[in-house]
């Protein structure tokens, strides 16, 4: 029970931080600025924090759980990725949908890439 409050927890933090940075950082021209750069900050703090920096420093399993299900759970959503495909297609924008398909995709990847690098660097380092 006390790991559905948790998550629900860290949830209602990245929820909030997710809508704050959509206020923050406005669509460019059509395009969603604020869910790509949001989208991308969340799989690298998955990535580097959750997966790695967490778990070497042996915290509770909740606060991983919290921070990765719940936080970058909520921070990062697929729905607000489609949606704001799908308006930029029915806007007939479909080279900036395509850039945004790529720039979520590839840059989702690759900062994630860096996250993990990051870690190793880090590992190696001591």
């Amino acid at each position: 029970m006390l790991d559905y409050l948790v998550i629900a927890l860290f949830a209602f933090v990245g929820g909030t931080a997710r809508y704050w940075a959509g206020v923050w950082i406005p669509a460019v021209g059509g395009f969603p600025l604020g869910t790509l750069v949001i989208n991308l900050l969340g799989c690298f703090i998955f990535s580097w924090i959750v997966k790695h920096i967490l778990n070497d420093i042996d915290v509770s399993g909740r606060l991983v759980l919290g921070l990765g299900v719940g936080f970058c759970g909520a921070l990062t959503t697929f729905s607000s990725f489609a949606l704001d495909t799908m308006k930029l297609v029915q806007a007939g924008q479909i080279g900036l949908a395509f850039l945004y398909l790529v720039l979520s995709f590839v840059g989702g990847l690759a900062i994630t890439v860096l996250g993990e690098a990051i870690y190793h660097r880090r590992v190696e380092a001591r």
